[in-house]
């Protein structure tokens, strides 16, 4: 339950005279709430009085009340214009002394009210209507205690309309025209615990003043309204909701309720009725703003949202974001560190009255600044020139261009700013960073090496006869172009891999440099020799012992070969076969027909020759024809002949 209001209500009944006023009744109803929730009980107290006589005053007799005082010149008149009543009135005049006026004492020892009517004339009238207008030049109410003593003060009216629960000092000006103070009020100040005695005075006290000339005020109809010990012991209460004659009681209001209370004196004469009383039940009307939707553009951007305008029911009001959790408000919404995402937030707004309402937002998480791509350029073996590019895109700078910058190689070697290509680099990572007016984002991308060239000839043949031929195969890699030195004086420059053919007569060392499109570069090395050359064949009539490679000058002799005309293969051992007799060849190849032309023999090889028998069986004595075929030692020539050959057995 909160306590929203706690009011005093006064009725009070009488007339005044030109003194004071008797009979007079007051009554004050003090609930514990005026506004509360369903179920809530109230606590009503009521204090009522039969006031003492003589305690109501005003000055329409243009004297003092008796037993009251005055300091500084005062006059009891209308001398600034006619008050509410249109009566004679306290009128406070500051040229002798200062202006005051005192009451009598007092017993207040049971509480309650002080009231008067009071005006200040305003700055820079003509006197004696001349207003205060300094800080110091205020009028404070206060009491004593100890007979006129010791004075306290309970409040003090400022020239500028305002007041201060003490008298302030100093002269600077704060009233120029007008004020609050400068039309008749009545004041109804409540009488402090302090001054609840048996023997109460009150002041109203001007504590400086600029002159006689200046800083007049009034002062009427003042009504001491409280009353001595037996508090309330001669009033008799009548509640219009029939709770009798008590003065304290609680209740549960099932709906808004208004009563009043009736004071009665002990013999059952009415004295006052209380102004009425209203109890308001709030309803379930809670009302807010929240918004729909929360945005962030960033992932370490965590917007704040803040539930507002609440109203139509009892504070204290209290939010729970269920979700975090947490009750405060405003509250930021985390991103979760996501670069997308949407996420809701559930809440929970709550009155003093316990009445809920449910709600949400919906966090949208939308990373615009990004960094696309990071594209290296790599770096040549024998060169920095790597690079690195960046593309972004959503940059958000409104009032500044976005901050680039790049770290490398490795992430804490020097940096470079405030662009997004960074040239001449050598291997390694590298890591950019961009930020905006919104958000930062990072990446890393790495430079590698370029394979380098590297030169690789093969030449055929290595060896050669003076002069002979080379061809040169380039199988050179990762290479654009290349330089040939033959090692004779003769250079070439070309950017292909094409056969280079080159003709030697000494020996030589030929060089290739291969380059690639940084110029870096690779040399590689290759001899050929010039040969001893000759015939290498020892069969050759003309073979050179001392040459190391044929020059194809080999010359071979002719077959020279004996054919026999007669054998006797009789067994003796000495002429038993037919065979050639040949020098200077490489295969005999002959046939062997009788006379009747059936072939009786057929050979070959280096040395093939006939027995004499056909199956195994000698064969008859006779002439016998010989067709023959003798291949030379090289085998590029044949002899070819015919002969006969006498068979004696």
């Amino acid at each position: 339950m909160k306590h929203l209001v706690r009011s005093l209500f006064v009725a009070l009944i009488g007339s005044f005279s030109a003194f004071g006023q008797t009979n007079l009744c007051s009554i004050t109803i003090t609930p514990s709430d005026t506004t509360i929730c369903p179920g809530d009980s109230v606590h009503v107290v009521a204090t009522a009085n039969l006031i003492n006589s003589n305690q109501s005053f005003n000055f329409n007799g243009s004297v003092l009340p008796p037993g009251w005082s005055a300091g500084g010149a005062s006059t009891f008149s209308a001398p600034c214009g006619a008050n509410p009543s249109n009566t004679p009135y306290y009128w406070a005049s500051t040229s002798t002394g200062v202006p005051n006026i005192t009451t009598a004492a007092f017993d207040i020892s049971c509480g309650g009210y002080i009231s008067f009517d009071m005006v200040y004339s305003v700055q820079g009238g003509a006197s004696p209507c001349e207003g205060p207008d300094q800080l110091n030049e205020g009028v404070a109410l206060q009491y004593s205690n100890d007979g006129g003593a010791t004075w306290i003060t309970i409040i003090y009216y400022v020239p500028d309309g305002t007041t201060s629960p003490t008298i302030l000092t100093g002269t600077t000006s704060v009233a120029f025209g007008p004020t609050a103070f400068t039309t008749w009020n009545t004041y109804n100040i409540q009488i402090p615990p302090g001054a609840q005695t048996s023997n109460t005075q009150f002041r109203w006290y001007q504590p400086t003043s600029s002159g006689g000339c200046c800083d007049n005020w009034g002062l009427d109809n003042i009504f001491i309204n409280a009353s001595g010990a037996p508090c309330g012991s001669t009033a008799v209460l009548d509640w219009s909701n029939g709770m009798g004659d008590t003065t304290n009681y609680w209740v549960v209001p099932y709906g808004d309720t208004t009563f009043t209370c009736d004071v009665y004196d002990t013999a059952g004469n009415y004295q006052c009725t209380s102004l009425p009383v209203t109890i308001h039940l709030y309803h379930d009307v809670l009302n807010y703003n929240l918004q729909d939707y929360a945005y962030s553009y960033c992932p370490t951007t965590n917007p704040s949202v803040q539930v507002t305008n609440i109203s139509g029911s009892i504070p204290p009001y209290s939010v729970n974001w269920t979700d975090i959790p947490s009750t405060n408000n405003p509250q930021s919404l985390s991103t979760g560190g996501a670069e997308h995402d949407t996420i809701t937030y559930h809440v929970t707004i709550s009155d003093g009255c316990g009445f809920t309402r449910q709600d949400s937002v919906i966090l949208i998480v939308n990373k615009l600044l990004n960094i696309d791509s990071l594209i290296p350029y790599d770096a040549s073996a024998c060169l920095n020139d790597g690079a690195v590019v960046a593309y972004v895109s959503g940059i958000t700078a409104v009032n500044n261009q976005p901050m680039y910058s790049w770290h490398g190689p490795g992430a804490t070697n020097p940096s470079f700013v405030n662009s997004t290509v960074w040239t001449n680099r050598s291997p390694g990572w590298y890591y950019f960073m961009v930020s905006d007016d919104v958000c930062t984002d990072r990446d890393s991308v790495q430079i590698n090496i370029k394979n380098p060239p590297t030169a690789m000839i093969s030449a055929n043949p290595l060896a050669g006869c003076a002069p002979f031929n080379v061809a040169f195969e380039n199988n050179s890699q990762n290479a654009t172009h290349y330089h040939w030195d033959f090692g004779d004086g003769n250079t070439l420059n070309v950017n292909d891999l094409s056969t280079q053919n080159h003709t030697y007569s000494g020996d030589a060392q030929i060089m290739l440099i291969a380059y690639d499109d940084s110029n870096c570069s690779d040399t590689t090395y290759v001899s050929v020799t010039v040969q001893t050359c000759g015939c290498t064949d020892p069969m050759a009539v003309n073979y050179d012992p001392n040459a190391v490679a044929n020059d194809g000058s080999c010359s071979y002799p002719q077959p020279i070969f004996n054919v026999p005309n007669i054998f006797t293969p009789n067994g003796d051992g000495e002429n038993d076969f037919f065979e050639f007799t040949v020098t200077n060849y490489s295969n005999i190849e002959f046939q062997i027909v009788n006379r009747w032309g059936n072939p009786v023999f057929s050979g070959s090889g280096l040395n093939p020759k006939w027995d004499g028998k056909v199956n195994g069986v000698l064969s008859a004595d006779g002439v016998y024809f010989v067709t023959y075929k003798i291949t030379s030692i090289k085998g590029d020539k044949q002899v070819e002949g015919q002969t006969f050959v006498h068979l004696i057995r």
